[in-house]
């Protein structure tokens, strides 16, 4: 499978939206969780696909040279994919004071985190030579 720039910087777009609809819920001042449940489970679905296209693209860089952070980029990925199965995890629990504060702290420390990383990321995108 080749995997470009392109696609995972329009993943990172797709995710990004998502985070976008996120801290909408996290914000509101009566949590939709059916809107909430939608949201993560679309957050997960694009998460899991994006994270194996960005592994191979990056593990592909390293073997030609490229001086890219394989390991700690690896490590990211599975943190941030427990923090988002946390997450459903609590949601599908049904304990709506226990989700409230679990989404609010974390939810909002998952989609900072996730931002970060793909800001680190779209770095490394953009400093690549065209042809990569």
């Amino acid at each position: 499978m080749i995997v470009t720039v392109s696609e995972l910087v329009k993943e990172h777009e797709a995710i990004e939206r998502e985070l976008f609809e996120l801290d909408t819920v996290i914000h509101s001042s009566i949590i939709n969780y059916p809107n909430l449940s939608h949201v993560l489970k679309r957050l997960k679905t694009i998460w899991d696909s994006h994270e194996e296209k960005e592994e191979l693209f990056f593990n592909a860089l390293h073997e030609k040279g490229f001086t890219i952070p394989v390991k700690k980029i690896t490590f990211e990925h599975g943190k941030l994919e427990r923090d988002l199965d946390m997450l459903l995890r609590v949601l599908h629990s049904g304990n709506e004071d226990e989700m409230h504060t679990v989404l609010f702290k974390y939810g909002k420390d998952l989609a900072e985190n996730i931002r970060k990383h793909m800001a680190d990321e779209d770095w490394i995108f953009y400093a690549l030579p065209k042809h990569s």
